[in-house]
């Protein structure tokens, strides 16, 4: 993750789009986290970098950006965020997690449409009716994830402040940051400055 949110909101290193979308909250775990997806806008802008939303159906949600509703959907995409932070943690204490919100969800969601060719990439054919659709990929990249082997590769970032979830797809289950050349250069050189100063 970045200091520059701009830098930050273009970065996607957790390998899964339920992960990217827990780290939208940069410098989670610090003194002074950022939020990425302030308002409905910037989760539709989001969407849009990660590929989860087709052009058009961002299109078509755009002019409801500022209704009562999508401030209703960025309280219930923070409610998700939150249980993504939740079972991930869980999962890597290796504990079982918890579905409550996921099943609620589910229940209300509806099931996984076709698919659509866009680009060089593939994205749900979803179709900008229902101003909740943004979270519908994220929904289903969560249940896909505790349903697969992955569920006990979830790792964290060990960098100061940073808190970014990813899938640890190393032979050896050793990754250690959310990207090498950004937390885990960062990383180093504060624990070396440290070293020379002798304090931790």
């Amino acid at each position: 993750m970045s200091r520059d949110t701009a830098r930050a909101a273009t970065q996607f290193f957790g390998g899964r789009v339920c992960l990217d979308f827990a780290n939208t909250l940069d410098w989670r775990t610090s003194d002074d986290p950022q939020e990425l997806i302030p308002d409905y806008a910037a989760l539709l802008s989001w969407s849009e970098r990660r590929g989860t939303l087709p052009d058009a159906a961002s299109r078509k949600l755009r002019p409801r950006a500022a209704s009562k509703e999508a401030a209703a959907v960025m309280q219930t995409a923070y409610a998700l965020r939150r249980d993504i932070w939740t079972i991930a943690d869980r999962l890597r204490a290796g504990h079982a997690a918890e579905l409550r919100l996921v099943n609620r969800m589910l229940s209300v969601a509806p099931r996984q449409p076709e698919l659509v060719r866009q680009d060089r990439g593939y994205r749900h054919a979803l179709a900008g009716a229902d101003i909740n659709e943004p979270l519908w990929p994220v929904l289903w990249s969560l249940t896909a994830l505790l349903a697969s082997d992955d569920a006990k590769r979830v790792g964290c970032c060990e960098a100061q402040g940073c808190g970014w979830f990813f899938v640890d797809e190393s032979p050896n289950r050793t990754r250690l940051w959310c990207s090498s050349e950004v937390c885990g250069n960062r990383e180093r050189a504060r624990r070396a400055y440290a070293k020379r100063k002798g304090v931790s």
